[in-house]
C-alpha cells in the first residue's frame, strides 16, 4: 500500500503566502536570462553613463537585499563597505600602479575583511541595536578618511588623479566599453544570486527572516547564518564601490558617508525588499528620477521625496513585490475558476 505524505502540500491547498514564495523568492533562471537582455540592450534606451550608473548601484543591492530582504537585518553602516572598497581600488590604482583586476580584487577583499570584522564584533545584536552598530562603524570610516588620514584620502576634496583604466584595447573612460565591463559583472552576480536563492544556504536566510527561534530550534546556527550573509552582502557593496572608482574616475568622500547607506535602503525599499529583481528596479527608479528632474531644478531631492511616498503608498511592498502580490492574486483567481469548473 501506497504511504501518503500528510505534510506535503497539493497545488489546490496552496495559499496565497506559496504562491507569493514560488513566485519569486525562488526566481527562474528565465527571469535571469530576461533580466541579461534587457540589460544587454539598455544604453540604447538610456544614456550609456546613466545605464552603467544603475549597474554599478545594482550591484550594490544585489546584495545588500541578501541581507535585508532575504535575510531581514538592516544595516545603516553599508556605506563604509562600499566607500572602503572605492579607496582601495583608488589608492592602489594612483599609488601602485596595479593593474585593474589587482585593484578590484583589493577593494573586494579590504571590504569583506572590514564585514568580517564588524561582524565579530556585532554579529549577536539584533534590530535597530546592529543597525546603530553599523551606522556607528560607517561614520567612523567616514570621519577617519576626512581628517587623520586627509594625506591619503585627500580628505573632503576626494581621491583624484586615478589613471585611465584599459581593457584589451578598451578605454574605460568611454561610456560604451565601461558599461559592458560592468554587464559583464553584473550578469555573473546575477546567476550567482539566483544560485544563492536556490542553495540550502539561500533557504537558511529566508529562515532566518521567517522566524530565528524556530531556526535555531531546527538546530540550525542562527549566528553563522547572519555573519555570512553579512560578508556576502559586503562582497558585493565592495565591488560595486571598486567598480564606482572606475566609472567616475576619482572617489569622494562622500561614499562613506551614512546618505549613501540610506540611499541604498530607500532604493530596496522602493524596489521591493525580498524579491530577485527588487533591488535593480528600485535603483533604475531612483537614478532615473534623480539625473531627470535634476535637470530642471537643483531641489531634486525633494522632488524625488515626493514621488517615493506616493510609490511606496501605492506599492506597499514595493515595485516588484507588490507585483508579486498581484500576480499571486492572479494565479489563485485562476486556480479557484479551475477548481469550480472541475
Amino acid at each position: 500500500m501506497e504511504k501518503t505524505n500528510f505534510n506535503q502540500k497539493t497545488t489546490h491547498e496552496k495559499g496565497r503566502a506559496d504562491w507569493l514564495r514560488d513566485v519569486d523568492a525562488k526566481p527562474r533562471t528565465r527571469i535571469v536570462w530576461g533580466t541579461i537582455l534587457v540589460l544587454a540592450v539598455l544604453p540604447f534606451i538610456i544614456s550609456a553613463p546613466l545605464a552603467a550608473e544603475i549597474l554599478i548601484w545594482g550591484i550594490f543591492g544585489l546584495g545588500f537585499n541578501l541581507l535585508l530582504g532575504y535575510t531581514g537585518v538592516l544595516s545603516f553602516g553599508h556605506a563604509a563597505y562600499f566607500g572602503l572598497g572605492a579607496y582601495c581600488c583608488g589608492l592602489a590604482l594612483r599609488y601602485w600602479h596595479v593593474s585593474l583586476w589587482v585593484a578590484l580584487l583589493l577593494g573586494v577583499v579590504a571590504s569583506v575583511l572590514l564585514a568580517c570584522f564588524i561582524g565579530a564584533l556585532a554579529i549577536r545584536r539584533r534590530g535597530v541595536y546592529f543597525a546603530m552598530i553599523s551606522l556607528a562603524f560607517g561614520q567612523m570610516l567616514y570621519f577617519l578618511a576626512l581628517s587623520p588620514l586627509k594625506h591619503i584620502t585627500r580628505g573632503e576634496d576626494g581621491l583624484t588623479h586615478i589613471p585611465v583604466i584599459h581593457l584589451f584595447s578598451f578605454s574605460l573612460n568611454k561610456p560604451l566599453p565601461l558599461y559592458y565591463f560592468v554587464f559583464v559583472i553584473m550578469s555573473g552576480l546575477l546567476y550567482l544570486t539566483f544560485r544563492i536563492l536556490h542553495s540550502p544556504f539561500g533557504k537558511l536566510l529566508q529562515a532566518y527572516r521567517e522566524n530565528e527561534e524556530r531556526a535555531r530550534a531546527c538546530g540550525f546556527n542562527t549566528t553563522l547564518v547572519k555573519f555570512f550573509s553579512l560578508v556576502l552582502s559586503a562582497f558585493y557593496a565592495g565591488l560595486a564601490g571598486a567598480l564606482n572608482t572606475i566609472y567616475l574616475g576619482y572617489v569622494p568622500l562622500t561614499t562613506l558617508f551614512w546618505l549613501t547607506s540610506g540611499t541604498m535602503v530607500m532604493m530596496t525599499i522602493l524596489g521591493g525588499k525580498g524579491t530577485f529583481l527588487g533591488p535593480l528596479v528600485g535603483v533604475g527608479v531612483f537614478l532615473f528620477l534623480q539625473n531627470t528632474i535634476s535637470l530642471f531644478t537643483p531641489r531634486w531631492e525633494l522632488f524625488v521625496g515626493t514621488i517615493f511616498v506616493f510609490i511606496i503608498l501605492l506599492f506597499p511592498g514595493g515595485i516588484m513585490g507588490t507585483l508579486r502580490e498581484k500576480y499571486a492574486g492572479y494565479q489563485m483567481s485562476k486556480l479557484k475558476k479551475r477548481s469550480t469548473l472541475s
